[in-house]
């Protein structure tokens, strides 16, 4: 039987897989955030527990790529190395996020009408021939 505690799984990483690995667990915090946000706003927790659980595992892997052990003498290349592999993530990370606003802005808006229009969404869904209905009578 194994034993609770896990063993670590020792990578080497040169800095474009460090740095596409940074971009890629910011996106998913920052997708995780926008969730989040949207589940409040949409009054679904599920959302917001996906989030608590999630983050403090993605927060740890930050940790380890922070701490981890460099070669000495080589920090300002590896730096520009992860820097150039992580901002083709962040500007992709950018555009999801355009994407994303008119997304979140289109379910809100719709919401807001609904509301407001007293959610008679379906109040003409009789009316199929699209006509106005007509007063007083039948055809």
């Amino acid at each position: 039987m194994t034993s609770s505690h896990s063993r670590g799984l020792s990578l080497e990483l040169d800095g474009e897989g460090v740095g596409t690995a940074l971009g890629a667990i910011a996106w998913v915090l920052g997708a995780l955030e926008i969730m989040k946000d949207r589940g409040h706003a949409e009054g679904d927790e599920e959302f917001h527990d996906l989030y608590e659980s999630l983050t403090p595992r993605l927060e740890a892997l930050l940790t380890t790529f922070s701490t981890a052990h460099r070669t000495p003498g080589e920090e300002d290349a590896l730096q520009r190395d992860i820097e150039a592999a992580y901002q083709p993530l962040r500007a992709a990370f950018g555009t999801w996020i355009e994407l994303t606003a008119v997304d979140t802005f289109s379910v809100a808006a719709e919401q807001r009408l609904g509301s407001v229009l007293g959610g008679d969404e379906d109040a003409d869904s009789d009316d199929v021939d699209g006509d106005p209905p007509s007063e007083g009578g039948s055809a």
